[in-house]
């Protein structure tokens, strides 16, 4: 039909589902809950070894997502960002499914909590829970000034494709001056194939 081949990615939190990525998808969409540690040292690897088996390049295939981006005009719009970031780590915290990006890093007590205060329907009060150390694995964290090289130490050489999050009355301009200097930060994807192998 001489149409390009449609790229397929899948969504992917675990090591197996990692690995199949890499072995017969276009791409990952990974979930937010997840540290840069957890990225090198879990999800990467994984990732490598499908495409590996596959005999495809890391070039064609894009990684998307896999952290929170807390970020504002000034630091009390940083500080609001950080405590709704803070709110989603303490909800998908709670999931047991979840937990080995805590146990990684040691803080499988605090998704436990988390799980029983959740039982417990205590929503509003998990936050409280997630320590600020906890936040900035999971999320890059600054000012518009700021966020760019706050983004680049958190994602860059780990994911290709992020999503900004900018609050909705962040003036046009100056999302798009932010975003165009995101497409600087370096990225080993370089495109979806397009012919057919």
């Amino acid at each position: 039909s001489g149409l390009p081949p449609i790229p397929v990615s899948i969504a992917a939190v675990g090591p197996a589902m990692m690995k199949l990525a890499g072995r017969v998808c276009d791409g990952v969409k990974l979930h937010g809950f997840a540290t840069r540690r957890y990225l090198e040292e879990v999800a990467l690897p994984q990732v490598r070894e499908g495409l590996e088996r596959s005999g495809r390049s890391r070039e064609s295939f894009e990684i998307s997502g896999g952290g929170f981006i807390a970020t504002g005009g000034n630091a009390e719009q940083v500080a609001r960002s950080v405590e709704e970031t803070r709110y989603r780590l303490a909800f998908y915290g709670s999931t047991r499914s979840y937990h080995g990006v805590l146990r990684l890093h040691g803080w499988e007590e605090l998704g436990l909590k988390l799980h029983q205060m959740s039982k417990q329907g205590q929503w509003t009060e998990m936050a409280v829970e997630v320590p600020d150390d906890v936040v900035h694995a999971f999320a890059a964290v600054g000012t518009h000034e700021e966020i760019v090289g706050e983004v680049e130490k958190r994602f860059g050489d780990v994911t290709d494709t992020i999503l900004t999050g900018f609050h909705p009355k962040t003036e046009p301009g100056l999302v798009n001056e932010i975003v165009q200097d995101l497409k600087r930060i370096p990225s080993e994807f370089r495109g979806f194939p397009k012919t057919w192998s």
